[in-house]
């Protein structure tokens, strides 16, 4: 690593260790602050950053396994030669193809201050190979490892999620390298390694987008609360509660993630049993009325037009309808499945322009 780099050395999660992510903006942090992850919400990434929402602990079960699967990922990762099943047979032979290591803390950069990094491995430098280009590495790389389930993958169907492509890029920003892999394990038997090239436009995004959030959003923001708290300690209820409003007022907006509610439901605490509402609220709920009307028209429609493939398919006894390099329908019964399933998964994607120009067509109004 350059040595202008610093790393941060603390017990893997202990409060040290999380108490770190409220002086940042990780990877992990970065699709759900770009909105690019569904799974995330920005006003519960808020919270946490000024110490508001306690950060989610390594509690559950697949977190676990995350972890412990997480050094089996990077070892078998060092047999890989590209190809399919070439990395086995360098298991069974002992032939070591490259080697990676643990940096054991947070990475953090002066040119960068209000980012940090928390990698699962760097792939060394020597001996280390470009599998994009097959030149050797000048740099060390970037290694992340991924144990996934059935249903993660199909995340992964149409392309590498934008959520991860924005974590692995805010890796690069930190340590300034250009190349990165992810090592990923799927339903405990399926290994393959993506290769991710710096783009230097995703950077400059990343780079504006947190540092506006960071400085003129969280920073305020966890400076009212300090004020706040002090404030609360002396009994001046009239000045904590301005300070209060601080917060309120740079607290992101409601966003459309299932997350949001999640957050919402975990921080809630009932003070009186109803309030009375407006017409602007009333507004909203009628707004909600028309959303699910139109959501089940639109899910017959889905229906629709996947019958009809399944249709197709069933007339020609094929569980497949290709298209060739531009993609396919599958129609198939899945390792214990029960029934059938049946996914569309083609290159063509309409662009953000062509839904944006869609779903201006909707009537939305009550």
């Amino acid at each position: 690593m350059k040595s202008k780099l610093k790393i941060h050395r603390i017990p893997l999660h202990s409060d040290a260790w999380y108490n770190f992510r409220t002086t940042g903006i990780g990877g992990s942090d970065m699709g759900g602050i770009l909105g690019w992850n569904k799974n995330e919400s920005l006003a519960k990434i808020f919270y946490e950053k000024i110490g508001e929402h306690s950060i989610v602990r390594e509690g559950t079960t697949y977190m676990f396994w995350g972890r412990e699967m997480e050094d089996k990922i990077a070892e078998i990762w060092k047999y890989w030669d590209g190809s399919e099943f070439g990395y086995i047979n360098n298991r069974e032979v002992g032939k070591i193809i490259r080697k990676c290591k643990n940096t054991d803390g947070y990475i953090t950069n002066p040119d960068y201050p209000w980012l940090f990094a928390s990698l699962d491995r760097l792939i060394n430098k020597d001996g280390g190979v470009n599998m994009i280009s097959g030149e050797m590495l000048t740099e060390e790389g970037i290694l992340e490892c991924k144990n996934q389930g059935f249903w993660a993958k199909q995340v992964w169907e149409s392309g590498m999620p934008d959520y991860f492509i924005a974590q692995i890029h805010t890796y690069m920003i930190i340590l300034e390298v250009d190349y990165a892999e992810i090592a990923i394990l799927t339903n405990g038997n399926e290994f393959r390694v993506e290769y991710i090239k710096r783009d230097e436009t995703t950077c400059e995004g990343i780079i504006n987008a947190t540092k506006a959030w960071w400085y003129n959003v969280v920073v305020p923001a966890q400076e009212a609360r300090k004020k706040r708290i002090q404030y609360e300690l002396e009994g001046n209820v009239k000045e904590a509660e301005k300070q209060q409003a601080i917060i309120q007022q740079l607290e992101p907006p409601p966003d459309d993630t299932d997350a949001y509610g999640k957050f919402i439901n975990e921080r809630f605490m009932k003070v009186r049993e109803s309030i009375e509402g407006t017409f602007e609220q009333f507004d909203i709920c009628k707004r909600d009325e028309i959303l699910k009307k139109i959501i089940s028209r639109l899910n017959g429609e889905r229906t629709l037009v996947k019958n009809t493939l399944i249709r197709d398919a069933d007339l020609a006894g094929a569980e497949v309808i290709d298209f060739d390099k531009l993609g396919k329908f599958t129609y198939t019964l899945k390792k214990g499945a029960k029934q059938r399933s049946a996914l569309v998964s083609i290159k063509e994607k309409p662009s953000e322009e062509k839904v944006e120009s869609e779903f201006n067509k909707l009537d939305l109004e009550y």
